[in-house]
């Protein structure tokens, strides 16, 4: 990919986490980099100025939930105040101090290319009509 192309692609995406924040009433947006089992951070978006970065990447096996989405290329909603969510997830959410997630998987040109993940402060879950609107946002990208 050309340099030219890659700084279209990174500005498409960072517009596209500003916009996930704003379209879901959310409170941060982090996309990263699927390369195998390591998700890589690429950009984010966040309205109170903290950042989501924890380092450079994770391993998208110690966290189930993730994984599941990555696998089967559907979205998954979880929020602290269901008690069957994955702990490893809630462990996370806590640490970033955030009590719910929306995770979708990511297409570029028409492949899969990463992970989107929109994060709310408050308990409140991620409904159907949300994720339509974020796969709608994310549809862009996709082309």
């Amino acid at each position: 990919m050309a340099v030219a192309a890659r700084l279209r692609l990174l500005d498409a995406l960072g517009a596209s986490a500003s916009s996930l924040v704003e379209t879901l009433d959310a409170d941060a947006c982090a996309i990263s980099r699927a390369l195998g089992d390591a998700l890589l951070f690429v950009t984010e978006h966040v309205r109170a100025g903290v950042s989501l970065q924890l380092g450079q990447g994770y391993l998208a096996s110690e966290f189930p939930a993730t994984q599941e989405v990555l696998e089967s290329r559907r979205p998954r909603a979880l929020c602290l105040a269901d008690p069957h969510v994955d702990q490893a997830e809630a462990r996370l959410l806590r640490e970033l101090g955030h009590a719910s997630l929306l995770m979708l998987p990511l297409d570029v040109g028409g492949e899969p290319w990463g992970l989107v993940e929109v994060y709310r402060v408050e308990p409140r879950e991620f409904g159907p009509v949300e994720i339509r609107a974020a796969g709608a946002v994310l549809a862009e990208l996709s082309r």
